[in-house]
């Protein structure tokens, strides 16, 4: 007798026995407990999860000549013959194999014949998305509408690529990938059954190689078993499968973190003259890594042998979670690329030189930027003390000698350009600028506003009149926020009339207005005779004002002359009435 692989000689015959899908063993057993089988069913997972034997054992429950049951017998003729896939009332069709349109319409003819020795007649299709469309269609009538003694069960790696309309057709049952402990357990149960021994080690790279897939599992355990009569160890099946060992991708992980490229230059090179593969070896770099992040997160949950986890423990400090991500991410582009690359050995060169530079994460170059900016700020000079004078009238000496004897009024400021790099006026200029793009009307206001800074962390516009401090209160919010980014730290802005009106920040917005028109002189002066004459014949600055705009002069009249001049008038005007 021929020798029999694990996935075939130890695939499962009963419900009970599929590894992984009891989601979908339970309900196909319910529904031929309760008499509820639907004629078209769809079993689409990733491959070796279990969906042709779930297949055989759904049509051996339904055919068995005890059934139909949830548990078969596996000793009845049908059984029997459904197992060895010779029974002519259940047909397996391989759909990559018989694509046409013919295929299809054979089996349509032969749905309306009975089955021989059973109860259904089971067609079941595997891969059925490689069906030609003219197959689908040809599929759908009898798919939808089967003899009561026909049921179709379709299986698929790709049900994207089914029709809507054939999926709509059937129940559909997604199996799932195997998890890593229940292909250990059944791998266990396999070597005691079988007689072979395989170490836990092994047992880990076996499963981590298979991706979930029991059949892949199986497959590479035939294999070691195969090729060795003693007890599988690990670095048996890591000689088996190509795979490098542990040391070259520990230190490699070393190099880069310690940005030696010499040595990483070194590491490929003994790669490439001993024959491994470089591609396995970028393989086996991702994996360490990303087993590398998963403990860095959480040692707990992930997959790491009792020997690694020295290794593990001490690699974690070597990298942030970012830079694992980072590198991840490097690595995995490289085997994308590499697979196409006509100089494989090269393109890992360059991005493991590409992983051993210096690496920042977002958060740590703002916090560098912040430590920068924090050096290079000016210390602020002690404030400098600006005198502000009365201002005097013109040629006014008397005015002049009282006012110096009274108490000067000083104001302490600071001006922007000792905490700003000495560009108040560029920095004022682009806040300006910015604002006049959303605002035009308003900018014309903060244009003739004076701008000045009271401390280190306040921001003061002084404007001439009340309309404009009210007009600027407006657009408060987005001048603070201007002030802020252009200077790059939290700035309080404040307003005031015409001077500096903050005290105690408060900001004073009832500050009388003095104009020079306006001005009044605290002093008194003594009115000499020549005063009396000029006092006579002044005009009042604001009719004088007003003449100005209209392009004339103001000139004062006698009272008496303009009376005289009125009667004048009048007579000339009563005269020729007279005459006419």
């Amino acid at each position: 007798m021929s020798y029999l692989v694990l996935a075939r000689k130890f695939r499962p015959t009963t419900f009970d026995e599929v590894i992984g899908q009891d989601h979908i063993s339970q309900t196909l057993k319910n529904a031929i407990r309760e008499d509820k089988v639907a004629h078209a069913y769809l079993f689409s997972g990733p491959r070796g999860t279990g969906k042709t034997t779930m297949a055989r054992i759904f049509a051996k429950a339904l055919n068995c000549k005890e059934g139909p049951t949830p548990e078969p017998c596996g000793k009845c003729q049908n059984c029997i013959e459904i197992a060895k896939n010779q029974s002519i009332d259940v047909m397996e069709i391989d759909a990559a194999s018989n694509t046409g349109i013919d295929n299809i319409r054979e089996i349509r003819e032969n749905v309306k014949f009975g089955a021989t020795s059973s109860k259904y007649k089971i067609y079941i299709i595997d891969e059925v998305h490689q069906l030609s469309t003219g197959a689908f269609n040809a599929l759908l009538k009898t798919l939808e509408e089967p003899p009561e003694h026909v049921i179709f069960i379709l299986a698929t790696t790709e049900q994207h690529k089914v029709p809507i309309t054939i999926l709509s057709r059937c129940q559909k049952y997604r199996f799932r990938l195997l998890s890593t402990n229940e292909i250990a357990k059944a791998i266990k149960n396999i070597a005691q059954k079988d007689n072979f021994e395989i170490d836990d080690e092994a047992l880990k790279i076996i499963i981590t190689a298979s991706g979930g897939s029991m059949r892949d599992a199986l497959s590479l355990l035939d294999q070691a078993i195969s090729a060795t009569t003693g007890k599988i160890t690990a670095e048996y099946i890591r000689n088996l499968m190509g795979l490098l060992p542990k040391e070259i991708i520990s230190k490699t992980i070393d190099y880069i973190a310690q940005n030696d490229v010499e040595s990483l230059m070194k590491i490929c090179k003994q790669v490439y003259e001993d024959g491994y593969n470089v591609l396995q070896f970028a393989k086996d770099l991702r994996d360490h890594l990303r087993q590398l992040m998963i403990f860095s997160v959480n040692a707990e949950i992930s997959d790491v042998s009792a020997e690694d986890k020295k290794l593990y423990d001490r690699q974690k400090n070597l990298f942030s979670i970012a830079r694992c991500i980072r590198m991840g991410n490097l690595i995995s582009k490289a085997l994308e690329e590499m697979k196409w690359h006509d100089q494989p050995r090269m393109l890992l060169e360059l991005y493991l030189l590409k992983m051993a530079e210096p690496y920042y994460n977002v958060a740590e170059l703002i916090a560098k930027i912040n430590e920068l900016g924090k050096k290079s700020i000016l210390s602020i000079p002690e404030l400098v003390k600006e005198t502000k004078i009365e201002k005097s009238m013109p040629g006014d000496e008397v005015a002049n000698s009282i006012e110096s004897t009274e108490p000067v009024q000083e104001h302490s400021v600071v001006t922007m350009a000792d905490s700003f790099d000495n560009d108040l006026m560029g920095l004022w200029k682009e806040i300006v600028a910015e604002f006049s793009r959303k605002h035009p009307m308003s900018a014309q206001t903060l244009k003739e506003a004076t701008v000045k800074e009271l401390d280190s962390n306040s921001f003061q516009i002084a404007v001439s009149n009340p309309l404009s401090l009210n007009m600027i209160k407006m657009h408060l919010e987005t001048i603070q926020k201007l002030m802020t980014r252009k200077s790059g730290r939290e700035i309080k802005v404040s307003m005031a009339v015409d001077d500096i009106a903050q005290k105690g920040g408060i900001i004073k917005e009832d500050i009388k207005i003095e104009t020079e028109q306006e001005y009044v002189p605290k002093e008194t002066f003594a009115v000499v005779e020549d005063f009396k004459e000029t006092a006579k014949t002044a005009v009042p600055s604001k009719i004088e004002s007003i003449a100005k705009k209209f392009g004339g002069t103001a000139v004062k009249k006698e009272k008496n002359k303009i009376k005289k001049s009125d009667k004048e008038n009048s007579a000339d005007s009563n005269g020729t009435e007279t005459e006419e």
